[in-house]
C-alpha cells in the first residue's frame, strides 16, 4: 500500500463499540449517566474544598487538582464519543483527532505524576506529622502541581510531535471510539519501531543539516569565534552573577528581583541553547547538526524565547503594582502569586513551541539538507519544505501574533497606567524614583519585543535570510549580554549587592 502524508487525511472515521443501533442507544444513555456523574462529583469536589475553609489542606488541594484533572480528560474525549452514538457517520478531523490525542496523553500523564505526588503528601504526614506544614506548604504545593503538568505535556508533546512525522497509509479507519495512541499506529506506513525509539519519519532520508553560517572565510570565522565566546563568557558571568546575588542577598528578596533572576536564567538557556555549537561550528569544516538536534535546538529556542516574552510581560504589570498600588504590593505580587505567574510563563512557552514544532514535523523535506543560517531557527527551515507551508506560516504568524499582542498589550497598559500615577506625583525625588525602577525594564522591553517583532511578523516575501541572521544575532546573543550589564549598571540595589558579594568572596580568600 503506497503512504501518504498525514496531513491529506482531512479526517479518520471512528469504528467505536458496535454498528447495532439500537445498542448504541443504549450505550450513549448509559456513558452520559456515567458522564454526568463524573461532571457533578468533579465539580462537586472542586467547590467543596475551595469554599470550605476547614479543606484548605494540602491534601485537599491536591485532591481538587485531581478531580480537576479527571473532569478535563474525561471531558476531551467522551462529549465526541456521546455525539459519535447518535450520527450515522462517525468521523473525527484530523487536526481534532491529534488534539485528542495531545490533551488526553497530556493530562492523563500529569495525573499519573499527581498520584505520585499525593502519595508524598501521606508520606509526610504520616511519617513526620511535625514538619508537615513546613514541607508541604503551599507554596511547595503549587510549585509540584505546576510540574506536573509541565511533565505531562512535555511528555505528549514529544510523543504526539513524532507521530506527526510518520506517513499515514490511505486507510483513514480507527478501531477505536477516541484517537488514542495504539489504534493510531496501526495507520502508519511508516517503520513505527523507529517511532518507538523517536527517531525517523517524514525526513528519514535527511539524517543531518548542513548550517552555512555567517562566512566561508577562515580568518573571519577565527575572528567571529572569538568575539561570540567573549560574549557568551560575559553572558554566562552576568546572567549567573545576577541569580547568585539576588538568591544570596536579602535585600533582594522581592518580587521584583524574583522575576528579574528568572529573567536572567532564562537569558542563560536561550543563549546556551544556540551559542555553543555555533561557537564550535567557527572550528570545524563540516558544519553540521543532527536532524533531531536541529529540531530539538528549535523546539527548546522558542521555548524559552516565548516563555522570556511573557515574562517581560509579568515584569511590567509588577512594576505597575509597585507604582500604582504600593500599599497593596506584597499581598498582590507575594511568593504564592508570583511562582505560579512564572510557571505559566513556561506552560505558555512549552505549549506554542509544542505546537509551532509538532505541525513543521508534518511537513515534507525536499532533498536539499542546507540551512542557510547559523542555528536551527523557523524561517530558514522553511525554505527547505516540499510540503504546502502556508498552514505553517499561517500558524506561526497566529502564534507569534497572538504572543506578542498579548504581552506586548500588558506591557503597554502597565507603563500607561504608570505614566498616569507617576504624572500625578508632585515629588521630583518620587518621579525620578519611580522612573528609575522602569528604565531599565523600559530598555529590555525595547530591544527585545523590537527584535522579535522584526523577525517573525513580516510578510514572507520581505524575509532576506542575510539580514535575519544579523537581526537574529542581536536577539540570540546580543540581548541575553545586554540585560545584566543593563540592570546591574542602571541599578542601584544590585550594584550594591554585587559590591557585597565580591567582597565576601575576596575576604573568603
Amino acid at each position: 500500500m503506497t503512504g501518504e502524508n498525514c496531513t491529506e487525511v482531512e479526517e479518520f472515521i471512528l469504528l467505536g463499540f458496535t454498528d447495532h443501533v439500537t445498542l448504541q442507544h443504549v450505550l450513549f444513555l448509559i456513558f452520559l449517566l456515567i458522564y454526568i456523574i463524573t461532571v457533578m462529583g468533579n465539580v462537586g469536589i472542586i467547590l467543596t474544598v475551595k469554599n470550605d475553609s476547614h479543606l484548605q489542606t494540602p491534601m485537599y488541594f491536591l485532591l481538587s487538582n485531581l478531580s480537576f484533572l479527571d473532569l478535563c480528560y474525561s471531558s476531551v474525549v467522551t462529549p465526541k464519543m456521546l455525539v459519535n452514538f447518535l450520527v450515522q457517520r462517525k468521523v473525527i478531523l484530523y487536526i481534532g483527532c491529534i488534539l485528542q490525542l495531545y490533551f488526553y496523553a497530556g493530562l492523563a500523564t500529569t495525573e499519573c505524576y499527581l498520584l505520585a505526588v499525593m502519595a508524598y503528601d501521606r508520606y509526610v504526614a504520616i511519617c513526620n506529622p511535625l514538619k508537615y506544614t513546613t514541607v508541604m506548604s503551599k507554596t511547595v504545593c503549587i510549585s509540584l502541581v505546576v510540574l506536573c503538568y509541565i511533565a505531562g505535556f512535555l511528555n505528549t508533546s514529544i510523543h504526539v510531535g513524532f507521530r506527526l512525522r510518520l506517513t499515514c497509509c490511505h486507510s483513514n479507519i480507527i478501531n477505536h471510539f477516541f484517537c488514542d495512541g495504539p489504534p493510531l499506529t496501526h495507520l502508519y506506513c511508516s517503520d513505527t519501531y523507529k517511532k518507538k525509539f523517536m527517531i525517523g519519519g517524514n525526513c528519514t532520508d535527511v539524517e543531518e543539516f548542513i548550517l552555512l553560517g555567517f562566512t566561508d572565510h577562515v580568518t573571519l570565522q577565527r575572528v567571529l569565534f572569538a568575539i561570540f565566546l567573549l560574549i557568551y563568557i560575559i553572558t554566562l558571568v552576568g546572567n549567573i552573577g545576577i541569580i547568585v546575588v539576588v538568591k544570596n542577598d536579602s535585600h533582594l528578596q522581592t518580587p521584583m528581583y524574583f522575576l528579574l533572576s528568572n529573567l536572567s536564567f532564562l537569558d542563560l538557556c536561550y543563549s546556551s541553547v544556540v551559542t555553543p555549537k555555533m561557537l564550535m561550528n567557527f572550528l570545524v569544516q563540516k558544519k553540521v547538526i543532527s536532524y533531531t538536534g536541529c529540531f530539538l535546538q528549535q523546539y527548546f529556542y522558542c521555548c524559552f524565547a516565548t516563555t522570556e516574552c511573557y515574562l517581560v510581560a509579568v515584569m511590567a504589570y509588577d512594576r505597575y503594582v509597585a507604582i500604582c498600588n504600593p500599599l497593596k504590593y506584597t499581598t498582590t505580587m507575594s511568593k504564592t502569586v508570583c511562582i505560579p505567574l512564572v510557571m505559566s510563563c513556561y506552560i505558555a512557552g512549552f505549549l506554542n513551541s509544542s505546537v509551532q514544532v509538532g505541525f513543521r514535523l508534518r511537513l515534507t523535506c525536499c532533498h536539499s539538507n542546507i540551512i542557510n543560517h547559523f542555528f536551527c531557527d523557523g524561517p530558514p527551515l522553511t525554505h527547505l519544505y516540499c510540503s504546502d507551508i502556508q498552514l505553517v506560516q499561517i500558524l506561526l504568524f497566529a502564534f507569534v501574533g497572538f504572543n506578542e499582542v498579548a504581552t506586548t498589550s500588558l506591557v503597554v497598559i502597565s507603563y500607561c497606567c504608570i505614566i498616569v500615577t507617576v504624572l500625578q506625583m508632585r515629588s521630583l525625588e518620587s518621579i525620578y524614583k519611580a522612573f528609575s525602577t522602569c528604565s531599565s525594564h523600559l530598555i529590555v522591553v525595547c530591544t527585545f519585543y523590537g527584535t522579535l517583532l522584526f523577525m517573525y511578523l513580516r510578510p514572507s516575501s520581505s524575509y532576506s535570510l542575510e539580514h535575519d541572521k544579523i537581526v537574529s544575532v542581536f536577539y540570540v546573543v546580543i540581548i541575553p549580554m545586554l540585560n545584566p550589564i543593563i540592570y546591574s549598571f542602571r541599578n542601584k540595589e544590585v550594584r550594591n549587592a554585587m559590591k557585597k558579594t565580591f567582597q565576601r568572596i575576596a575576604t573568603s580568600q
